[in-house]
């Protein structure tokens, strides 16, 4: 319980179910802090947290692992502590680890830090990272403060480092049948159906609200292309069309649940929180950093992912 409603960032319950357990008599091990820690990571508890993650080898002789530690860097990232996230790596046994580079990274795309995330992207590229995801945040961030260089430098890195790129899917089930897109598919026997939806789904959210805003693509869109960067890409990304296809193939009030391959970009999560609005619906996004839970025009990771 500790564990699951810390993925889902309800630290909240995280801490109460604890204290239960505390006083049931029974031991914690690593496992529960590190739901503990990723419940305090997601709510944003800052204090509680680093208090956790003290105790857990002060109090009860726990060693932190990576994932503790990679969960103290999204601690101090989320709050904007930047400068505190990259004193947490290099002082600790698993500098080495490409994931505490990668989330901090993550955490400077979100509060647009060059600086760090220049350093992080550094750090991974020495650590002979792959990933070609961990460019295209860097690349995010230049986007944003308007570096049209910088955005250039990225996409040349993919190239002369041999990056691979993984094309992102979002799948959806409905009548116990999964159905599963790829950016701009066609291959659905439904196809003209679900972009006619589509368009009807995209109207909907922008009487409530919506704007396209601007991205770098995909993954695969932004590695394949020599186009400006800087432009609002026109594709239709998988989350939409599972989206538009659940809403066309449920009944009204029912939950939708989409599970994605890639991080789910920032206009699509803008998207689904009006969609959410302006359907009455309540949508959950499985992406490859966290849950996302939609509902009312809002998201449980409260923009930060």
């Amino acid at each position: 319980m500790i564990v699951g409603y810390g993925v889902h960032g309800r630290g909240d319950e995280s801490i109460s179910f604890f204290g239960q357990m505390l006083m049931a008599g029974v031991q914690p091990n690593s496992i529960t802090f590190l739901g503990l820690l990723c419940g305090c990571s997601h709510q944003g508890l800052v204090e509680k947290g680093v208090e956790y993650f003290n105790v857990m080898s002060s109090k009860f002789n726990i060693k932190p692992g990576i994932k503790h530690y990679g969960c103290l860097v999204d601690l101090f990232g989320r709050a904007g502590m930047l400068e505190k996230a990259l004193q947490v790596i290099r002082t600790s046994r698993a500098q080495d680890d490409p994931v505490l580079w990668r989330t901090l990274l993550g955490s400077c795309k979100i509060h647009k830090n060059v600086e760090i995330g220049e350093i992080a992207m550094r750090n991974l590229i020495q650590l002979g990272s792959s990933n070609a995801g961990d460019y295209v945040l860097l690349a995010t961030i230049y986007f944003r403060e308007k570096d049209a260089d910088g955005v250039a430098r990225m996409r040349k890195l993919i190239k002369t480092q041999g990056v691979k790129t993984t094309p992102g899917w979002s799948w959806i089930e409905v009548g116990d049948q999964v159905h599963k897109f790829v950016v701009d598919d066609k291959s659905h026997p439904d196809a003209n159906e679900i972009y006619q939806k589509v368009r009807v789904v995209v109207h909907q959210a922008a009487l409530h609200g919506y704007v396209q805003e601007g991205s770098l693509m995909t993954v695969s869109e932004f590695t394949s292309t020599d186009t400006d960067c800087f432009e609002t890409s026109s594709s239709c990304h998988s989350e939409k069309l599972a989206i538009a296809f659940g809403l066309a193939r449920t009944p009204e009030g029912t939950c939708l649940r989409i599970v994605k391959n890639l991080r789910v970009c920032r206009d699509c999560h803008s998207f689904t929180k009006f969609v959410s609005q302006a359907f009455n619906r309540e949508i959950v996004v499985r992406d490859r950093v966290r849950f996302h839970h939609f509902k009312g025009g809002l998201c449980s990771c409260k923009d930060y992912w």
